[in-house]
């Protein structure tokens, strides 16, 4: 067996990070795989070295293929046992895009949560699917980074998300559940690790400080506004270590999205201990156990007509789909939970958390999930 993996990988955020823990994921669990990269936007430079090596072999004699691309750049081909398609969608219907006819020349298509599962076979496409989770290299969970320090948020639990900013992420729904549940003498932070696509580090700050800003007018809890605590903003560009570091100071990620293929951070915070509030569609449904809440909560919701101005692409995000609108009232309830019980035992809180959230992570290392794709294959 030898796997041509065509990827994304050298993309900055999820994209890159998905593809290249799914590559290295075969490779550990040996099998023969040659990887090269498609370009969306620009290619970072820290690829990791392992991926280059593999970049570096030929494709002859690959007769399998796995294309972990955006579905408008998939390819027909005859030339492998199977051609597989690795999908990432965040919404319940594919079936009026582009993307649905692009799907139906491959010969089998691998999504990672249920929730795509459910959404293709509603949409009745015409090709085996099959579910293969994220992959990831859980020895980060256990190494030692250096430790940050942020005074505003001292000695306070800490709520966080780490991701961009766009109408996707709701990130609305973060700012107006904390600022409604907690009272100014509480003691909590809200710290918000955001970049919007295309701005500069000044530019989203603004733009996060005016969504701030007029969802704490519309709450009307205060009259003053001077009364309301100041979020804490970090714009800059952060290192993988950094990003690391960040999980480790928080308490509590908050990701109450309209759909999330996977959540990498949201994965990420569970293992180190963070108890993710998360949508209960797509990616976290994989990995967080409501009847453990050790390893976080997911929020029930209802569908909504998708109403997005800034989606990647003119025909993504349409009123002519739904996505995930998240219950505030549960997600205040899981913030308020885990704040007292922080309250309560603030010396082991955070190491009973992430005993579980280990725990779990432990299922999807690249070695259990090398071995699912390789049986997957061999079918």
């Amino acid at each position: 067996m030898k796997v041509l993996y065509i990827g994304h990988y050298k993309e900055f955020g999820g994209w890159g990070q998905a593809a290249t823990d799914q590559i290295l994921a075969l490779d550990s669990a040996g099998v023969d795989v040659v990887c090269r990269n498609i370009t969306l936007t620009r290619d970072k430079n820290d690829v990791h070295q392992r991926i280059l090596d593999l970049e570096a072999k030929t494709t002859e004699g690959c007769n399998y293929c796995i294309q972990h691309v955006l579905p408008h750049h998939l390819v027909g081909s005859t030339g492998f046992k199977k051609n597989i398609a690795f999908l990432e969608i965040e919404i319940d219907s594919i079936k009026h895009l582009a993307w649905f006819n692009h799907l139906q020349m491959m010969d089998e298509i691998w999504v990672p949560n249920t929730s795509a599962l459910e959404a293709l076979t509603k949409d009745n496409i015409n090709v085996p699917i099959k579910i293969v989770p994220h992959s990831c290299d859980i020895s980060k969970y256990t190494k030692n980074y250096k430790e940050i320090d942020i005074p505003e948020a001292r000695g306070k639990f800490k709520f966080y998300y780490i991701g961009d900013i766009n109408d996707r992420k709701n990130i609305e729904s973060i700012i107006t559940c904390f600022h409604s549940e907690f009272e100014p003498s509480e003691d909590v932070s809200l710290i918000l690790k955001v970049k919007k696509f295309g701005y500069t580090k000044e530019k989203s700050r603004q733009f996060v400080d005016h969504m701030s800003t007029s969802i704490k007018a519309s709450i009307r809890m205060f009259t003053d506004m001077n009364k309301y605590r100041k979020d804490i903003l970090i714009t800059e560009d952060a290192s993988d270590e950094q990003i690391i570091a960040l999980h480790k100071y928080a308490d509590c990620f908050i990701c109450p999205s309209h759909g999330e293929a996977w959540s990498i951070p949201s994965f990420d915070a569970m293992a180190f201990g963070n108890t993710p509030i998360c949508s209960n569609y797509g990616g976290p449904k994989e990995f967080i156990n409501n009847e453990d809440p050790r390893t976080g909560t997911l929020i029930d919701g209802v569908y909504s007509v998708c109403k997005c101005q800034d989606a990647a692409f003119p025909d993504l995000f349409t009123g002519r789909e739904f996505w995930f609108q998240p219950c505030e009232r549960q997600i205040r309830t899981a913030m308020r939970k885990y704040y007292d019980e922080w309250k309560s035992d603030k010396i082991t809180y955070k190491s009973k958390n992430m005993a579980s959230g280990f725990i779990k992570a432990k299922q999807f290392s690249y070695e259990n999930i090398g071995k699912k794709m390789k049986e997957e294959l061999n079918e």
